[in-house]
């Protein structure tokens, strides 16, 4: 009888305990706090342009960061470094090597939060993808008179290289990049057998009807009036 006594009593306390839970009388256990972490930003870059990715630090706390040297690696055949430029007094070697940038650094109070390190723009030579990694050489906190190596969630990047595929205006037959009574007279001209062909056939079949023809030079007319806005 005794033992069923205390196997109830302990029941009973462990439905108490299940409820307290469940009503948030006792503290939980605290979320894990995420470590420090050196990351490089990823880009999409078009073909004619200059893109900028960022190199950044997150999760410092204190004494913060206080030393750093880190290579950044890419693909030379793909991208091509433009310029790096370094933060906090840091330095920046775009030609540390064929595909690779240094960037080292130092501070007497260590940087904490979120910060960025440098920043390094590129262009793409070709479409296609150029990963780029962090390879950390050096990095140490703030400690007074004995900084300490941190160790670091890193986090690559990638730049994405693609051609930009210029927009297509339905109606535009004469390929000016806009839509005029200009096309239109291009159509009708064409329909009437005033001209043998017409620059850009594809966008001058306005109804998609298969056919060039008045219709379609009635269509473009309409836009051009505002009366219809496809």
């Amino acid at each position: 009888m005794r033992g069923f006594l205390l196997n109830k009593t302990g029941l009973a306390l462990a439905l108490v305990a299940m409820a307290a839970l469940g009503l948030g009388l006792f503290p939980a256990t605290p979320a894990q706090a995420e470590g420090p972490k050196i990351a490089i930003s990823s880009l999409e870059l078009n073909l004619d342009e200059e893109g900028k990715v960022v190199l950044y630090g997150d999760f410092f706390d204190e004494p913060g960061l206080g030393a750093w040297t880190i290579d950044v690696y890419y693909n030379a055949d793909l991208v091509n470094l433009v310029e790096c430029g370094a933060e906090h007094g840091g330095i920046c070697n775009p030609e540390f090597e064929g595909n690779a940038a240094r960037i080292a650094g130092s501070r007497a109070e260590g940087l904490k939060g979120e910060f960025v390190l440098a920043s390094l723009w590129f262009t793409c030579k070709g479409e296609g993808e150029s990963h780029i990694e962090l390879d950390i050489k050096v990095l140490a906190d703030g400690t007074l008179g004995d900084p300490q190596p941190v160790e670091a969630e890193v986090k690559h990047g990638v730049i994405y290289c693609f051609e930009k595929q210029e927009e297509k205006l339905l109606g535009d037959a004469d390929c000016s990049g806009e839509v005029t009574s200009v096309d239109a007279s291009w159509i009708l001209q064409y329909s009437a057998g005033l001209v043998e062909k017409v620059p850009c056939p594809d966008l001058a079949d306005v109804n998609g009807d298969g056919h060039v023809d008045a219709v379609d030079s009635a269509i473009v007319l309409q836009k051009v009036a505002g009366l219809i806005d496809k």
